[in-house]
């Protein structure tokens, strides 16, 4: 009895060393980045699009005790290029710029060390905006993204959030013209990153974007990175509270959950 009980304890822990090895393979050349858009308690609409500051901060501990740590979206592009994704490295983006990732994001990234952007519509600045189904919310200042700047990166969400895929070709220049150019004179920084509104992408995006000096844009299709993502499609995880999530969302996130669970 004794020595079939230590042949079942060798047979598992064999098969565990086997199965995490084989995880090791499939995700330590594997990166991710969370997208977030309120971190603020629920205030109608949307339910995913919220976080509460205590489910956040309890997400960026997860990720600091397993050993993560961010990286700017600018050296995520060199990683992909370079085949060179840096184990255990992610980064983490804000959608519209609201005041909320002030009051209640920027304080915890800070207490963890961590680094994001800000994806800024830039005719919401300073003003309550709303977008489709959502209730109106306050937006971050020009000074307000001034004093961020030591936590967070600036791009552009364009002027207005249309969806690009509806409009016409003359419209998306001016929006990602006018976007680059106003949020690098107010704040006298460089726009380097881009991220589609809805997620939605145009025709020849690809050609464009790199023709007005953007280096990235990300969407809104979930996914992992690795070495054949398309920088100017890059996916993003929504990492939603459990109030928010279905069985469907799970499973479709199901590859991100193994990573971070096994610190990979």
């Amino acid at each position: 009895m004794k020595n079939d009980l230590i042949k079942k304890i060798i047979g598992l822990t064999v098969v565990f060393f086997m199965v995490y090895y084989f995880l090791i393979l499939q995700y330590k050349n594997k990166s991710f980045i969370l997208i977030y858009h309120r971190v603020e308690p629920y205030k109608g609409g949307y339910k995913s699009l919220y976080v509460s500051p205590e489910a956040f901060d309890r997400q960026m501990k997860f990720l600091y005790d397993r050993g993560y740590r961010t990286i700017s979206l600018e050296k995520m592009k060199h990683n992909i290029e370079k085949n060179s994704i840096i184990p255990k490295t992610f980064s983490i983006t804000f959608d519209d710029g609201y005041k909320n990732n002030l009051e209640f994001a920027y304080p915890i990234l800070k207490k963890y060390n961590f680094k994001a952007t800000i994806f800024m519509t830039v005719n919401a600045i300073g003003k309550k905006f709303s977008y489709p189904y959502m209730p109106e919310a306050q937006h971050m200042s020009v000074e307000d993204l001034k004093n961020i700047q030591d936590i967070f990166e600036i791009g552009s969400h364009t002027m207005s959030h249309p969806d690009l895929s509806q409009v016409d070709e003359n419209i998306i220049l001016a929006e990602l013209k006018k976007s680059k150019h106003n949020l690098s004179e107010i704040l006298g920084i460089e726009i380097k990153h881009f991220c589609y509104p809805f997620g939605k992408y145009f025709k020849d995006y690809e050609k464009v974007l790199s023709e007005l000096g953007y280096l990235t844009s990300c969407t809104t299709k979930n996914g992992l990175i690795d070495k054949n993502s398309n920088v100017y499609l890059l996916p993003r995880i929504e990492w939603k509270e459990i109030s928010a999530m279905s069985v469907k969302d799970f499973f479709n996130k199901l590859d991100f959950y193994i990573k971070i669970f096994f610190g990979i």
